[in-house]
Order: C-alpha cells, then structure tokens, then sequence
C-alpha cells in the first residue's frame, strides 16, 4: 500500500497527482501542474510515499525537516485523494508512516504534524493514532481568499509509540 517516491524518475507523477485533486484544509486547495512541480517531495531532508490501493495511486505523504532527527522533528504533510477520503486510509497511512519512521531512524524522539482547526477528520486521525494535541498557533494558516485560520500542533513521541504498540501486543 505504501511505495517510495522514486526522484526524479516520479517528479510528473507528483505534479500530477498534486495538480489532479483539490486540497481544501492546504494553503493552496488546488494547484496548477507548475506550482505541484515545486513541491518539494524529495531531496536531502525530504521523503514521500505514495499511497496506493491495488496499482491506484490514492494519496500521497511526504516527510520532511529530516535533516536533524535528534534535536528536531520531522513533520508530514498527508495528501488522500477525495474519493478515498473518509475511508480509514488517512488513519492507515499515519499508523504506517509512524511505525516507519521510528524503526527506520532509531535516532528519531518525536515526529510532529499540523492541521487548520476546521479539519476534523485530521484532528480524529491524530487522536486515534496517539497523537497529542500540543499547540494552538491563532491565525496563522492563510488561504487564497484572505481567510486566517488556526494552525493545531500535533505529535507523538517514541516513548509513546513504544508504550502504544506494547500494549497492542507488537
């Protein structure tokens, strides 16, 4: 279900993919090819994955600030397509990437995200997965249109993810 993204081998299917679909809790809900194309989704810091679903690229999770996994904290950004959406697979991919991202770097302490305030469906993905709510940045999300939302600061912990996947049974 999660595939790398090959750079630069899948540099236009990015694109593409970015550019296909409405986005509406990002700074940007839709995209022309050439704005997707500078979309950052791999580099020194950078990783994505595709999300798919019997060959059908239905999302797309990229992971960057990897560049100092000690001291800092990586973040995500989820993309699902929207008709995938509301079907537990953002729920997948942030278990999937969690698990991934502790067993692949054992220097990593935390991994953070953030959402807008109006994106529930996020704000439950993050609960379910045991994601704390840490913050709240007032304002500070703009939109095409002049609208400022609240910017919601979520993370976990290794301690926590460990705590959680013992209790799982893993």
């Amino acid at each position: 279900m999660f595939e790398p993204v090959v750079w630069p081998d899948d540099a236009d299917a990015a694109a593409s993919f970015l550019a296909a679909h409405e986005w509406p809790f990002h700074g940007a809900p839709q995209l022309t090819t050439d704005e997707a194309a500078k979309i950052q989704v791999a580099g020194d810091d950078t990783v994505s994955f595709w999300v798919r679903d019997d060959g059908e690229t239905i999302g797309l999770v990229r992971v960057f600030d990897l560049d100092d996994l000690a001291d800092g904290s990586p973040l995500f950004d989820l993309r699902i397509a929207p008709g995938w959406r509301g079907r537990g697979v953002g729920t997948a991919t942030v278990t999937w990437l969690t698990d991934h991202l502790f067993t692949t770097y054992p220097e990593l302490h935390r991994i953070e995200a953030t959402t807008r305030h109006d994106n529930v469906a996020m704000q439950t993905v993050f609960g379910r997965r045991g994601y704390r709510l840490e913050g709240r940045l007032v304002e500070t999300w703009g939109s095409p249109d002049g609208t400022r939302y609240d910017t919601l600061l979520y993370a976990i912990l290794r301690r926590e993810w460990a705590a959680q996947r013992a209790s799982a049974g893993e």
